[in-house]
This record gives C-alpha cells, sequence and structure tokens, in this order.
C-alpha cells in the first residue's frame, strides 16, 4: 500500500511541476507580446494609433504649392510661434533667427515635412533619438497649415557625459487632405506634440516627440 501512495504522490508532482512549467512559458509569450506595445507607450511614439480617417490617394508627384485651396489655408503664413509671454508671431524666413536657436531648428523641422524631403526630416534627430526610433521613410509633401509653436520650458540636465541644456518645445498644426505617408495618428485635426530638443551632441537636435504631456 505504501508503495502505491508514493507513485501517487510522485504522479502528482510531475503533474503540478508541469503545470507550473506550461504556466510559466505561457506567461513569458505573452510579455514578449505586450512588452513591446508598453515600451512604445513609454517611448511617446507620436504613431501609437492610427486614426479613424479615410486618408486620400498619395502622390509624389504633386506640388502643394499649385493647390489653390490649400494656397488659401496657408495665405497669411504657415507657423507662428507663442513665446509664452502673449505674443504670438508669423514665423517668416526673414524673422526666424530672431526667436532662437531651438525655434530656428522647429521652422526648419516643420519646413522639411512640407517639402517631403524625409533626409533632411531624419537629420534633425540626435544619435539617442535614433537609437530608439526608426528613420522616416520616403512620404509627400505634406499640407500643414495653422502651426503653432509654443515656448514650454528650459532645463538643465546631465548624463555621463556631462550637463546639457533641455528645451522643451509643444508643436501642433494640421494636415489638409492628410494621405497618410507622414502621420497616421491624425486625420483633419491635430495632437499636441512635445519636442524636446537639446545641445548634448554640439549642436542643437531632437532628442524626443511625446504626444504624453511633458512632465
Amino acid at each position: 500500500m505504501t508503495g502505491h501512495s508514493n507513485k501517487k504522490h510522485f504522479k502528482k508532482k510531475i503533474i503540478i511541476t508541469l503545470s507550473v512549467a506550461v504556466g510559466l512559458l505561457l506567461l513569458m509569450y505573452a510579455l514578449t507580446l505586450i512588452l513591446p506595445l508598453i515600451s512604445e507607450k513609454l517611448k511617446g511614439n507620436p504613431e501609437e494609433e492610427i486614426a479613424k480617417f479615410n486618408f486620400y490617394e498619395p502622390d509624389f508627384e504633386e506640388n502643394i504649392f499649385d493647390d489653390p485651396e490649400y494656397l488659401l489655408l496657408i495665405e497669411n503664413g504657415i507657423i507662428q510661434y507663442d513665446n509664452a509671454s502673449n505674443s504670438i508671431v508669423t514665423i517668416t524666413d526673414e524673422n526666424v533667427s530672431d526667436h532662437g536657436e531651438p525655434v530656428e531648428l522647429l521652422a526648419n523641422f516643420v519646413d522639411s515635412i512640407i517639402d517631403g524631403d524625409h533626409e533632411r526630416y531624419n537629420g534633425y534627430f540626435s544619435k539617442e533619438y535614433l537609437k530608439e526610433n526608426s528613420p522616416k521613410d520616403k512620404f509627400t509633401m505634406q499640407k500643414i497649415y495653422n502651426c503653432l509653436i509654443t515656448f514650454y520650458r528650459q532645463e538643465d540636465a546631465e548624463d555621463k557625459n556631462g550637463n546639457y541644456t533641455k528645451y522643451i518645445y509643444k508643436l501642433k498644426y494640421q494636415i489638409y487632405e492628410n494621405n497618410g505617408t507622414f502621420r497616421r495618428d491624425i486625420g483633419e485635426d491635430y495632437k499636441t506634440q512635445y519636442i524636446v530638443i537639446t545641445d548634448r551632441e554640439e549642436k542643437l537636435l531632437i532628442d524626443a516627440i511625446s504626444t504624453s504631456n511633458y512632465k
């Protein structure tokens, strides 16, 4: 009787062990699916959600400045700047350098999107940004309008290589007839993006973009 009881106890232990092992394997598999999604959320990927929008047909040959409807939308300028002191100005080629290097960088950054220049666009990002985010592929000229750059704050920071400065700005704009080749997280509306610019690589570059409120 004792031998029979021991065998039953041994079989029970094997079943429990196998059940635990299978449970751990299932948990590990679930984590491999969930962790990348959490990682994207933490990085503040601006395309973490796809807008429910019927995107227009892309036309890589179109010159958007031949579109009279778009020209009406931008007749008073494309980019405005709010310096957080109740003063909003329209940015032009003539005055862009008057508002500081970070604003000039952001104005040129937006220009690269309008021009559909993905290589110039990718050149505005730091090595740190590109470690976590893939460069943009080719996209069409983008009919950006109602673009507003707003100063948010400036702060000192430090890493293993020394001290540097963070410049945080808010950027929002709309895309007329958005075809989804550049952004698929907006349709006819906009989402505010928080742009973090730093001088840690000896020149100003974008270190982060997030649609979540920057703390």
